[in-house]
């Protein structure tokens, strides 16, 4: 996704074709292998932290890709620094990581002269949002206002509430490995999971993951605290790799990623959570990569966190979205011909 307003900001996506203006900020890696199916010749100079740059320098050589970490900048957590743009304009940046393994991240943008966030983007989920509040520079960021809150919004309109309650994950594991007299497998993405395993070391599989191939190799990337995994003295539980990773499962029983429930992709509740935070002027929703159209308008329980909130202009601007959606469904019809949207495989809008 590329900021309108300052082109030479990129949110989470890796062009496919290099300028050296280009501002690439990576705050997550899932589904970043679906992304880069083909490689780019050159990559776009690319700001994120140390964590996230280890595990993707390491991915994209294995793939041999052109790539070093001169192609990185590297950003502590919560660190504010200056951007300079090609127009000669300067921001002032900062990237926070929203969990402890610190591969989750919000960005953070303003003027140089201090005043409200500019943007604030997060666009999966923030599990450990808590640990920001002792953070001073990160209150005095956000105790100014935010113009424009960048979300995620897939599962915005789910149904489900989804409460997390890692003990009770485990012990649905265990009774899963128990009943079929097995050790269990769980074949995950190579990223964007490694929060809930972690989580699940710290319940009564403590001791009882394996964790195998390269799931295991890009986790470490992450964390030098690999106590609570591949333990000899703990009887093996549970083993987890990567999907493309060959493990054979002769004396395994495969566990339905779903029974995790748990997903990188932000729940109501950590949507909510960021929109009580934040009370921003505007929420908007993130255009995935490779998504069709536009992104809807967010739904009216986080408009109604907006700072700048009217109902009776909520109203109006829903009822605009799904008249257009409507009338564009119906030319469709008439039409009786199919309309393909550009993508972003060869660009980086």
């Amino acid at each position: 996704m590329r900021l309108k307003e300052h082109s030479d900001i990129i949110f989470d996506v890796i062009p496919k074709l290099y300028e050296s203006h280009s501002k690439v900020f990576i705050t997550h890696l899932h589904n970043v292998e679906k992304q880069l199916e083909r490689l780019p010749k050159k990559f776009c100079k690319m700001y994120t932290n140390r964590s996230l740059a280890s595990q993707l320098l390491c991915y994209l050589t294995s793939r041999n890709a052109s790539i070093s970490e001169s192609d990185f900048h590297i950003v502590e957590d919560a660190k504010p620094f200056q951007l300079r743009l090609s127009d000669g304009k300067r921001l002032e940046v900062m990237l926070c990581a929203g969990n402890e393994l610190k591969n989750s991240l919000m960005l953070l943008i303003r003027r140089i002269q201090g005043g409200p966030l500019l943007y604030y983007y997060s666009a999966v989920q923030q599990d450990d949002l808590w640990r920001l509040m002792g953070n001073d520079t990160y209150n005095a960021w956000i105790a100014q206002g935010t113009e424009i809150l960048y979300l995620n919004l897939q599962h915005a309109n789910q149904t489900e509430v989804l409460h997390y309650d890692y003990d009770e994950i485990a012990e649905s594991i265990i009774k899963f490995a128990e009943e079929r007299e097995r050790k269990v497998l769980i074949k995950l993405p190579l990223f964007g999971y490694e929060y809930v395993i972690r989580s699940l070391a710290y319940t009564q599989l403590y001791g009882h993951i394996h964790l195998m191939g390269c799931f295991g190799d890009a986790y470490r990337h992450l964390t030098n605290d690999m106590q609570r995994f591949n333990n000899p003295n703990f009887a093996e539980t549970v083993q987890v790799c990567s999907l493309a990773d060959s493990i054979g499962t002769e004396d395994l029983v495969e566990f339905p990623v779903t029974q995790l429930k748990w997903t990188p992709v932000p729940t109501r509740v950590n949507l909510k959570q960021l929109c009580s935070l934040l009370r921003p002027k505007h929420i908007h929703g993130i255009v995935a990569y490779h998504a069709l159209g536009n992104a809807p308008p967010a739904p009216s329980y986080l408009q109604a966190l907006r700072s700048t909130f009217s109902p009776n202009a909520l109203r109006r601007k829903m009822e605009m979205h799904h008249g257009s959606a409507n009338a564009k469904s119906d030319i469709r019809h008439a039409k009786r011909r199919r309309i393909d949207y550009v993508d972003d495989a060869s660009d980086s809008n």
